[in-house]
């Protein structure tokens, strides 16, 4: 009897432990085929609208946009689409601090689909080599305070303060009396220093001598509200790409990204509320214009309807997939640009073949990408011209 209760028992366990499988495996090819329709090249939404192919991204300093300049090459790179690039050998941006002009590209007889490497926003020269009527103009910025704190110390800014270099807290002893320490200084400003006041409309194109001026500041943001499609926000990165990519008629693959260029936390500073106040009174136009940004992102968000955020859950999980699938854990670290080292990856050892290509360009800085569009220009060049224009007797 009790042997007859056990195999009762065993039995029973086994059709449970059967039906619990069935179950499990109906769901996960349930979410599978979700998520591969999201994540694959054929959307069932590219049948109703066609993706976005040209796009002018004005990209901002030390606001997450080395992360979205990667997506946009890789984007570009795997469809063979032309990049705006660099008229020097070896640079990586447009004679950045200077507007943005058409003789700082590459002329290679065609208009590119695409810029992506720092410009400053000059609305003529722009609009003429990427006309607004067919392209998608976008930019990314970041909250006020902890943008600039980053911009000062990534840039070592007090370097160029001889009343500075001293200090255990040079951000602070700036922030207590700016004007007095931009007066002390005996050359011009250039380069990096450009970015001490208000660096985000800086580089969107304002002119810092007017930047005190609140009605052409609010004025100037009434005209980036006309010229910018997408204005993403750093502290809402996923939400500003899947709102790119579902604006843009792109897949979840497209927007896909490992975070680049980012500061160790060693060298990020935890910056006092005494500092943040004085900070915003600063750079009231970059408060300003952030504020505007994201009243109107999270309007457009708003417009999508709930499909937007399971949109968002797909992409997070895709990410998610992505970096078990590619990365090795652990801390890393890496040095794109000249003595400076930021927070790297190490990849997988034996990443299956399919996966290879996509996770090396996923952790490629835009220096080696711009060398590298470059070099596919050249052989293209290379062929044509290399071409011999003979008849084809065979068929005489």
């Amino acid at each position: 009897m009790r042997r007859l209760l056990l195999l009762c028992m065993i039995t029973v366990s086994v059709f449970i432990l059967i039906e619990l499988f069935q179950r499990y495996s109906k769901e996960s090819w349930e979410f599978e085929k979700e998520f591969q329709m999201n994540l694959g090249d054929a959307v069932n939404s590219s049948t109703r609208c066609k993706p976005v192919n040209k796009i002018l991204f004005l990209k901002t300093h030390k606001t997450g946009s080395s992360t979205v300049t990667n997506i946009l090459n890789r984007y570009g790179d795997s469809r063979n689409l032309w990049f705006a690039l660099p008229v020097v050998e070896n640079a990586f941006h447009f004679f950045w601090p200077h507007p943005f002009l058409l003789r700082y590209v590459l002329a290679f007889g065609r208009q590119p689909n695409i810029l992506c490497n720092h410009a400053r926003y000059n609305k003529e020269p722009m609009h003429w080599l990427f006309p607004k009527e067919t392209t998608r103009y976008v930019t990314i910025l970041r909250e006020p305070r902890e943008h600039f704190e980053c911009i000062f110390n990534f840039f070592k800014l007090q370097r160029y303060f001889d009343d500075l270099r001293n200090f255990s807290n040079p951000l602070e002893v700036f922030l207590h009396n700016p004007e007095f320490h931009l007066e002390k200084l005996n050359f011009n400003v250039t380069g990096p220093l450009n970015l001490l006041k208000n660096p985000m409309l800086f580089e969107l194109g304002l002119d810092t001598e007017h930047q005190n001026d609140f009605a052409v500041v609010r004025n100037y943001i009434h005209f980036l509200q006309q010229e910018f499609d997408l204005v993403m926000l750093m502290e809402y990165f996923d939400e500003s790409l899947v709102l790119l990519k579902r604006r843009f008629c792109w897949t979840i693959k497209d927007i896909l990204y490992f975070k680049l260029n980012e500061r160790r936390n060693k060298d990020k500073q935890n910056i006092s509320k005494y500092s943040k106040e004085r900070i915003q009174e600063w750079n009231f136009g970059d408060v300003l214009l952030y504020n505007v940004f994201n009243r109107t992102l999270w309007e457009m968000i708003r417009r999508e309807g709930p499909g937007f955020f399971k949109d968002l859950e797909l992409f997070r999980k895709a990410k998610e997939t992505m970096t078990k699938a590619c990365l090795r854990e652990g801390n890393f670290l890496t040095r794109p640009y000249s003595g400076r080292f930021v927070k790297g990856y190490a990849l997988k050892r034996n990443i299956s073949s399919e996966l290879d290509d996509t996770c090396n360009k996923m952790i490629m800085n835009e220096i080696p990408f711009v060398n590298h569009h470059r070099s596919k220009m050249v052989k293209l060049f290379q062929r044509i011209d290399s071409a011999k224009n003979r008849p084809n007797f065979s068929s005489l």
